[in-house]
């Protein structure tokens, strides 16, 4: 009989995101964000006392691996602690306590993972476990650059050609002045709090409507490519991706405005009034570069 032993061990691997914690904090809430770096599970219940569980081979032919987690505690966008165990070819491995946080920073969203585990008779080490938490926090970070849509159909695509250079469209988005008089419907004014026009960078605005009321928004900047494309997230519900390109076009600019959503029953309720928004976005947009280039003149 092969000898009985326990390893404890403790690790903790951090990563910083482009991305808000709210992003970051969907890509382990929510299924169909979670599988595109993790495996896929069997049970997903994302709640205190909810279950996940996964089981397959690791390689065509390889030994049959379990994965049986519980959610112990859930602080949305701010933490997430869950216990699991893991099985590999029928053999206990191990059995750990794994605690995720995360924190603002400059450079959008840092990601806390801290696991304390007992690994069982030599079949895992905490060396390996590390390298392998290390690859996956990897792949989720590949996965926050992907487009936030996984369903046709989920994309508003709005354009315009105006007799301006591609310089002075794009100075129209990155110069908070001018970003101000045109972001929004007819008869929207705007209050910027912060903006922050660089990969990662937070835009924390209010929209006031007509009617006096409120509307407070968060966007982080994902990509921003001088001349040619500004790509920004929505970060709050309902959750959805923003890409201007500006093309060269009839002696002057295109502007294409995609709006991308993640699910249907997010964009349905209000396609109609995104797309009347965005072609008024658009219009206004017109009349700021129509003054611009009378000043450039």
């Amino acid at each position: 009989m092969s000898e009985r032993f326990v390893k404890h061990g403790t690790f903790v691997v951090e990563r910083t995101y482009p991305a808000t914690r709210e992003r970051v904090y969907q890509a382990w809430a929510d299924l169909d964000a979670k599988v595109k770096w993790f495996s896929k599970p069997d049970i997903f219940e994302f709640r205190i006392g909810g279950r996940e569980y996964s089981s397959g081979e690791i390689a065509e032919g390889g030994p049959l691996f379990v994965y049986d987690a519980v959610y112990q505690d859930i602080v949305p966008n701010e933490r997430i602690i869950y216990t699991y165990i893991m099985d590999m070819g029928g053999v206990r491995i191990s059995a750990s306590i794994t605690t995720i946080e995360l924190l603002d920073v400059e450079e959008g969203t840092r990601l806390i993972f801290t696991e304390q585990g007992a690994f069982l008779d030599g079949h895992d080490t905490v060396e390996i476990r590390e390298h392998g938490t290390g690859e996956l926090l990897d792949a989720l970070g590949r996965s926050l650059t992907e487009p936030a849509a996984v369903d046709d159909g989920l994309e508003l695509i709005t354009s315009r050609i105006y007799d301006v250079p591609r310089e002075l469209a794009f100075a129209a988005w990155t110069t908070p002045d001018q970003l101000a008089e045109w972001w929004g419907p007819e008869g929207f004014t705007n209050t910027f709090h912060e903006i922050d026009y660089s990969p990662g960078g937070v835009w924390r605005l209010t929209m006031h409507g007509p009617d006096g009321k409120d509307y407070p928004n968060r966007n982080t900047f994902i990509e921003i490519a001088p001349n040619e494309r500004i790509v920004l997230e929505h970060a709050e519900a309902p959750v959805f991706r923003v890409t201007a390109l500006f093309e060269e076009a009839e002696g002057g600019t295109r502007v294409t405005f995609r709006q991308c959503f993640r699910h249907a029953e997010e964009l349905e309720p209000i396609r109609v009034m995104c797309e009347e928004s965005n072609e008024q976005n658009l219009d206004r947009l017109g009349r700021v570069l129509e003054n611009a280039k009378r000043h450039s003149l």
